[in-house]
């Protein structure tokens, strides 16, 4: 099993923030939220530890319930020093953990690739790795303020996260370090036990938000990185139930020939529900609304629409514009387009003319021209606010 241990458990004092700094937010989202978001793009990751204060667990666990993942995580108390964090996430891998590495919860742009590369690195002929980039920089040793020397920059290496190595190799070489002098990263304790360690390509952009400068650049390069604009597009199909109301767009239509579904059916909402959370990135309605979720049952879709443009908004996102079509045989839908067009707008908080709803038949093609159900395709823009 591949583990990895994120070490969130720090102060951050150099921060000068009033919360842990892995906390804080930009754009609605906290720095750990946008370390986790990139951890979990590991193909090979198959279990993740969070070391993090014992007070702070359930905050990162209600970060991690807005972050899609597919792999177990589990908590470990932190520690008074990094390394005694570390030992203790050590402590809770699970029993078939094979690779292990660690990665600070403060360094948000590690990508999968570099996750997945360290994983694969980690063989008998390399027992321990560590990411990090060259020095490029002139490096003085220095006795106070008087240069003692240069040292040469072409033997030099900036280590970064993540590290790691066999998962019994770090625990033997934990469990056998006497002092933590001169311990300033988990390669270390490595070297200190005479294990060979391995240096793999880092990237200028795996650095560690540390002080009130790294944080402007963290947010500078979110911004660089999202585009002020996203696409999303969304597809529902019901069956038809007579005995239901027939719900489209958040208006009643008929008091029979309704569809059939676990909330009320409404396909044209649901659909552009999934188009707007497409765009943003985000799991389906599937994911937000279940259906085995008895909360939901004979849910009213306007309820669920005005959650989904709530979700959005924390996410830092506002819906532009709506293009979609309902394909239906019956009934005849032309008479109630604009009053649908007008519950849409009124949902999303945007204007009528950022709303287009159309109807098509099928030409009797599919099981929709068999009168068997009613379709609905949304197209979105969503903004950044």
């Amino acid at each position: 099993m591949n583990s990895l241990i994120l070490v969130a458990a720090g102060q951050g004092s150099r921060m000068g923030a009033p919360v842990n700094k892995l906390l804080l937010k930009h754009r609605g989202h906290s720095l750990i939220s946008y370390t986790l978001r990139h951890v979990f793009q590991s193909r090979f990751l198959e279990e993740l530890i969070i070391v993090a204060r014992v007070e702070e667990q359930p905050i990162f666990a209600d970060i991690l319930k807005g972050i899609e993942h597919h792999i177990p995580v589990r908590f470990a108390p932190g520690g008074a020093t990094r390394t005694q964090s570390v030992k203790n996430g050590l402590s809770c891998l699970a029993k078939d953990s094979e690779k292990v590495l660690v990665h600070d919860g403060a360094r948000p742009f590690v990508d999968g690739k570099t996750i997945d590369d360290a994983f694969a690195a980690i063989s008998e002929a390399h027992p321990a790795v560590v990411v990090g980039i060259p020095c490029v920089d002139t490096i003085k040793e220095v006795d106070g303020t008087l240069v003692q020397g240069t040292l040469d920059r072409s033997r030099l290496f900036r280590a970064q996260t993540p590290q790691g190595a066999f998962s019994k190799l770090l625990k033997a070489s934990m469990e056998a370090l006497s002092s933590e002098e001169g311990i300033t990263d988990d390669a270390s304790i490595l070297e200190k036990a005479g294990v060979p360690v391995t240096v793999l390509p880092g990237k200028e952009q795996f650095f560690k938000v540390t002080t009130p400068g790294d944080w402007s650049r963290f947010t500078k390069m979110i911004e660089k990185e999202g585009l002020p604009f996203r696409i999303g597009q969304g597809y529902d199909i019901h069956r038809y139930d007579e005995s239901r109301p027939l719900m489209l767009g958040g208006v009643e239509i008929a008091k029979t020939g309704g569809l059939l579904g676990h909330s009320d059916a409404d396909v044209l909402l649901h659909a552009i529900m999934d188009a707007l959370l497409g765009a943003a990135g985000l799991p389906d309605i599937g994911h937000y609304f279940p259906d085995t979720d008895p909360r939901y049952e004979g849910a009213d879709s306007k309820k669920l629409m005005l959650e989904v443009a709530r979700v959005l908004s924390e996410e830092g996102w506002q819906a532009g514009n709506i293009d979609s079509t309902v394909i239906a045989e019956k009934p005849k839908l032309a008479p109630h387009i604009a009053e649908m067009k007008a519950s849409i707008a009124h949902l999303l908080g945007i204007s009528e003319n950022q709303v287009g709803v159309k109807a098509t038949t099928n030409e009797k093609l599919g099981a929709v021209g068999r009168r068997e159900g009613m379709a609905a395709l949304a197209s979105v823009i969503i903004y950044r606010k």
